[in-house]
């Protein structure tokens, strides 16, 4: 076994990334950065959510429709705009594809991640459609966490135009799939293997597979591409869409671990989106000691209070500090700040007693702890 695949069997992403509740109808990621303030502490029944999201859509719909016809897209004429939130049915999808993404966790009702509530605190832009840089942070993260399989291979599908497309999109995901198979069965990861077996039967037996490539694989990932700003323009009277350049710069790994999305993901994305940061980027590595002790202190003083529940006064959640704080850097102080970095540092501070506080850390890759006042 080589240094480097050892060296990814705690952080390689096996499992497949593909979303498959997303439909032709779940089109904007407004909705789904909006959904998780729609619900907030409560646990909501799926009937309840499904009106209250129905609901806050009627309201916002001006917003949706001043969003859409904004983006660049020579659209079809007389075609209605795409995505909005209608009918329960509609608002039910988006809920779906919200759960499959990590922003809820279904229990008897629904109830916002530690993601979830990290985006609900990010401020907004003023239109809710148009993602803030923090929420665009947050968003595409866990886009690439839940879906790199199918964005990645759509992308590189785009630029195949000899090539029948959707055979080429199937052939490439089992092709992929196949590669995680023999490296999660080198790792003796048979559950993940299993999975991906079954993923593999899902693609050979697509009912009616260029409507489902269409309508479930290519429709919602495009218009996602726009409200993430990777399109630079969109006929859709000849079909034909031109990428901003670096996009690919998201895509260069066939498949990617946990260590990227932290350290490697926030200098792609700065990069990317330089454009829209109020003030010159700057690397959390280079600040002095004593400017990220301050920053450090005024976060975490900051998300006990934004994130205090009743029964933990004193007391959030690691994941949703880091999540928010990593965001908030971004967003408001156009700093980039690998995850790795920013940890070690809360680390140092806190058992120094630099700050007045306590990080207490857990075994589990999926919680990586709290922090409490002392």
């Amino acid at each position: 076994m080589s240094k480097g695949f050892a060296e990814l069997n705690n952080n390689i992403i096996l499992y497949p990334q593909r979303l498959t509740s997303p439909t032709v109808k779940v089109r904007r990621l407004g909705y789904l950065a909006a959904i998780p303030s729609i619900i907030q502490d409560r646990e909501m029944p799926i009937r309840v959510l499904k009106k209250a999201v129905l609901d806050w859509a009627r309201e916002n719909h001006t917003f949706f429709r001043h969003y859409s016809l904004g983006l660049p897209v020579s659209r079809l004429k007389r075609r209605k705009l795409t995505g909005e939130i209608e009918t329960l049915g509609a608002a039910g999808r988006y809920i779906n594809t919200c759960q499959e993404l990590g922003l809820l966790v279904k229990m008897k009702g629904f109830r916002i991640s530690k993601i979830g509530k990290a985006i609900t605190v990010l401020p907004t832009n003023g239109n809710p459609f148009e993602l803030s840089i923090g929420k665009l942070f947050v968003i595409l993260k866990s886009l690439l966490e839940k879906d790199y399989d199918a964005f990645s291979i759509l992308l590189k599908t785009s630029v195949k135009k000899d090539r029948d497309e959707i055979e080429f999109f199937r052939n490439e995901m089992q092709r992929r799939l196949y590669e995680k198979i023999e490296l999660a069965s080198r790792m003796n990861k048979l559950y993940i293997v299993d999975m991906l077996k079954k993923r593999v039967e899902y693609i050979k037996n697509w009912r009616s597979p260029r409507r489902y490539y269409l309508e479930n694989i290519k429709a919602p990932r495009l218009e996602w591409m726009l409200d993430l700003k990777f399109i630079k323009h969109w006929n859709q009277r000849t079909n034909v869409f031109e990428l901003q350049n670096s996009v690919e710069e998201f895509f260069k790994k066939e498949i990617i671990s946990h260590d990227w999305l932290q350290n490697e993901y926030p200098y792609i994305f700065a990069e990317f989106y330089s454009d829209l940061f109020p003030k010159e980027l700057r690397d959390w590595n280079t600040l002095p000691s004593d400017e990220r002790l301050v920053i450090m202190n005024f976060l975490i003083s900051k998300c006990m209070k934004v994130f205090k529940t009743g029964l933990e006064l004193g007391k959030i959640s690691a994941n949703e500090f880091f999540e928010f704080s990593l965001a908030f850097l971004m967003q408001h102080k156009s700093i980039i700040t690998p995850l790795s970095s920013f940890e070690k540092d809360l680390i140092n501070f806190t058992r120094s007693g630099k700050l007045k506080f306590s990080y207490v850390q857990t075994v589990s890759k999926a919680d990586k702890g709290y922090i409490t006042s002392l």
